[in-house]
């Protein structure tokens, strides 16, 4: 029968681990950006760690688009900065929790569903996979 008090000391060791794991993740995922720039280089976005828009430069190009192409260049590349911040993320709580984690899969799978590729974005990835 296993000993009462190396069970509630190897509990309390995995609660404290757990415990430094999650605030390094919190303090880690606060200074989390990524960027992207339309494909024709009129835009370029920035996000946060929440996939929030962080920052916006719009080139010279830009001013030649009409309204509404602007604000699809501009929510197109959004996008796409967001799904690499599903990436950048996803190999933030791997680092952390290791390779194969439960933790680091459900948090990567998170960010994954929430900011998937652009379609065109995963075409071209796929045509790239088979080349």
């Amino acid at each position: 029968m296993p000993d009462p008090e190396d069970f509630l000391t190897e509990w309390q060791r995995r609660v404290e681990q757990q415990t430094t794991q999650t605030t390094e993740l919190s303090r880690r995922m606060q200074h989390v950006r990524a960027s992207a720039s339309a494909h024709g280089g009129e835009v370029e976005v920035t996000v946060d760690h929440s996939g929030g828009l962080a920052g916006l430069e719009l080139s010279e190009r830009a001013l030649r688009l009409s309204p509404g192409e602007l604000s699809r260049a501009i929510l197109e590349t959004s996008r796409r900065a967001q799904a690499q911040l599903a990436s950048r993320m996803n190999e933030l709580v791997t680092d952390i929790y290791g390779e194969g984690s439960d933790t680091a899969g459900f948090i990567g799978s998170a960010y994954a569903e929430t900011f998937p590729p652009p379609p065109e974005d995963e075409e071209e990835s796929t045509r790239r996979d088979r080349l």
